[in-house]
């Protein structure tokens, strides 16, 4: 089927193309041209709107079948990650990595065949990252996941190693929002929130995991929480319990996932935050030869100047620096500021633009991210379309190896958004139109 797009504002590389006709035909981008072909099934009339290459999202989670996260967890129903799919192919994204990097090949595949988002997948089968999920959870793990390996599943199709560490793992978010709470209900029988966990965390460990305990600061937090007539001691006994076994298998599991792309040629994904910046530095000092991507690097454990401050020395050593929406722009539920995003993109030159996956799933999508980058002149339209297509498929060559620019011969992977990117109108997922005026079409799920 041919089908023609007209009248809209065509972004293509470097440029922004007025009055531009696309043509998609057989499941590819036939033409980009002022003149549109006389000979078409269907004309969609882009007047007033952006037409861009489907979205690249280089760091998402919940979208496969397999365990979640890097801690291994019990993965999702199947309403939940194909609910997932569904707010991501809304919102302009055709094709997503799955940075839960426990599941096996077969259940990237699962989620791929189910739905028209295009679903790729990253591995972190090796022997520390496996101990670390194991110590922080492993709920969802079996002995499929257990017994395979970083070799077997990049033989079996996966396109990176990653996400290397994790809020889970490396003592951060994941941990405040589940694991020390469940650890502290366990005790107590009182529910404490993520913000609290924190807070208990950070008295007991530091920041960064690697300070002595504040005491005093500890029976402060305590009482905040609810718990003011429980044992310092025990509270700080249950937090490194829960905290410290993971983290340091984590950070060895850095290492292995780092040398193992040197030694099979693809990119790594390496969690940086506050907890793992130091030794991130340290081994990208090592030079191991490896294309190393350092996932969201305007992580809100760092202060905006020590986010500036490592992702630049990070980007000395050659490593690709990409940034997060996570819930900053808009629902703010888990992130509440966005001074790292902002000084991040004024004072370092950022490669790619993902989401992560924000509380309970709802990040901020990663067209808000384009958007208010242009919006906020961080960069300009078509470089900002660049961070979230043309630039993550040219960092993970295997992740869009034809899409990603709106350029005949490749695959016809196409969104028509309103003028401000406000609104996703139509996506085209090779040729076949999957959303039409802002609602899922049945090709939508297989």
């Amino acid at each position: 089927m041919r089908t023609v797009i007209t009248g809209g504002t065509v972004i293509a590389g470097p440029d922004a193309l007025a009055a531009t006709a696309v043509t998609l035909d057989g499941g590819h981008i036939h033409t980009i041209d002022p003149r549109p072909p006389e000979d078409a099934d269907v004309r969609l009339d882009a007047a007033g709107c952006v037409v861009l290459p489907g979205l690249i999202n280089c760091h998402t989670h919940g979208v496969t079948p397999g365990p979640l996260f890097p801690s291994g967890a019990a993965a999702l129903p199947e309403d939940g990650w194909l609910g997932n799919l569904d707010r991501h192919l809304l919102a302009g994204t055709t094709t997503v990595l799955n940075l839960c990097g426990l599941a096996t090949m077969d259940e990237v595949r699962t989620a791929d065949r189910a739905h028209a988002v295009k679903v790729k997948g990253a591995t972190t089968h090796t022997p520390a990252a496996m101990a670390a999920a194991q110590a922080a959870d492993g709920a969802g793990l079996t002995e499929a996941h257990l017994t395979t390996s970083v070799e077997k599943q990049l033989a079996d199709g996966a396109v990176a190693i990653g996400e290397l560490g994790g809020g889970q793992t490396m003592g951060g978010g994941g941990q405040d929002l589940q694991y020390i709470p469940a650890a502290i209900h366990r005790e107590t029988g009182v529910t404490i929130s993520a913000e609290q966990a924190r807070t208990l965390k950070e008295a007991v460990l530091g920041p960064r995991l690697d300070g002595d305990l504040d005491e005093p600061s500890l029976k402060e937090a305590l009482a905040a929480a609810g718990l003011a007539g429980f044992s310092a001691q025990t509270a700080a006994k249950l937090v490194r319990e829960s905290v410290l076994p993971s983290f340091h298998a984590a950070l060895d599991g850095l290492r292995e996932g780092v040398e193992a792309a040197a030694k099979y040629g693809v990119p790594a994904l390496v969690h940086s935050a506050a907890a793992s910046g130091k030794p991130l530095l340290e081994l990208a000092r090592k030079q191991l030869g490896a294309s190393v991507i350092a996932t969201h690097s305007n992580h809100p454990s760092y202060s905006p100047g020590e986010a500036v401050e490592t992702a630049l020395a990070l980007q000395s050593e050659g490593w690709l620096l990409e940034c997060c929406t996570f819930d900053l722009l808009h629902r703010q539920h888990t992130v509440r500021t966005r001074e790292h995003w902002d000084r991040m993109f004024a004072e370092t030159a950022v490669d790619l633009l993902a989401t992560d996956y924000g509380y309970l799933g709802q990040h901020d999508p990663l067209l808000s991210g384009v958007a208010d980058l242009v919006a906020s002149g961080h960069r300009s339209l078509p470089a900002a379309v660049a961070l979230a297509s043309a630039n993550v498929a040219d960092a993970i060559p295997g992740l869009a190896p034809n899409s990603g620019r709106l350029r005949p011969g490749m695959a016809a992977d196409v969104v028509v958004a309103s003028e401000d990117l406000r609104e996703v109108r139509h996506v085209f997922v090779d040729g076949i139109q999957v959303v039409r005026d802002g609602q899922l079409t049945l090709a939508a799920r297989r």
